[in-house]
């Protein structure tokens, strides 16, 4: 167990902050369409075919290497290769891409949680592997939360993602912290806690239960790890790990 609070507590988004339990690509592009011309180029089985196999070949590249490419460099290229353009800025494709493809709802007591950390002085923020932008992220948030992260830290545009280190030091450089100011809390062993356990912060595993529609990397608690890692399955548990 952890003996001083932190200053910073870092979390990560997907299954962590909101659940998602689905992700429906027809629907995504579907919301899009109206925002693409010309029509007569749009064919979305066709579309489809090939944004699945693109993102097939994504996943397994940025798993195997820990490189992630951002939505806004997939959607461009897809939409040169089927002739097509939108009249929508970036930042409104991501949102009604993400937000029509896939639900999400706060992990319970999440918001009571956040409350008294804000309560206790204790800062936070959000560091997330993912594809969308930090602008998406926050507005995702915004749409579930009340909340005082201070800022978002995306890999899709830290280019390399968790577990390497360079994604957690654009946090600190931000926070103004050192890594052991901080903990980090995450869903997923290999990019959260052993991200978190190289660089010296403490790792909270947030074992929810919730299952997650895309694939984790496959890894286990380390014996190293074990006696510095708190496990919760509750956000109320994280509240205990404080010290009043």
């Amino acid at each position: 167990m952890t003996k001083t609070n932190p200053r910073m507590i870092l979390f990560d988004y997907g299954q962590t902050l909101l659940h998602e339990a689905s992700f429906d690509r027809r629907a995504a592009l579907e919301a899009l369409t109206p925002h693409l011309y010309p029509k007569e180029n749009i064919d979305i089985d066709k579309i489809l075919e090939f944004t699945d196999d693109l993102y097939e070949d994504l996943r397994e590249l940025a798993f195997a290497n820990s490189v992630e490419v951002g939505f806004d460099v997939t959607l461009n290229y897809t939409l040169d290769m089927f002739g097509l353009s939108c009249d929508l800025p970036m930042l409104e494709c991501e949102k009604l891409y993400w937000f029509s493809a896939c639900p999400g709802e706060p992990m319970p007591y999440l918001q009571e949680t956040l409350n008294e950390l804000k309560e206790r002085g204790i800062r936070t923020a959000v560091v997330s592997n993912i594809s969308f932008s930090s602008e998406a992220v926050l507005a995702r948030i915004d749409s579930h939360l009340k909340h005082d992260f201070e800022f978002v830290v995306a890999s899709s545009e830290t280019i390399l993602r968790k577990p390497e280190k360079w994604i957690f030091l654009s946090a600190f450089k931000q926070a103004g912290l050192e890594p052991e100011d901080c903990w980090y809390v995450g869903d997923n062993i290999y990019c959260d806690l052993h991200g978190a356990f190289r660089l010296g912060m403490h790792p909270v595993f947030y074992d929810s239960g919730h299952e997650c529609f895309y694939p984790r990397e496959e890894a286990e608690i380390t014996e190293e790890m074990r006696p510095k890692v708190d496990i919760i399955e509750h956000y109320t548990e994280l509240l205990d790990l404080l010290e009043a």
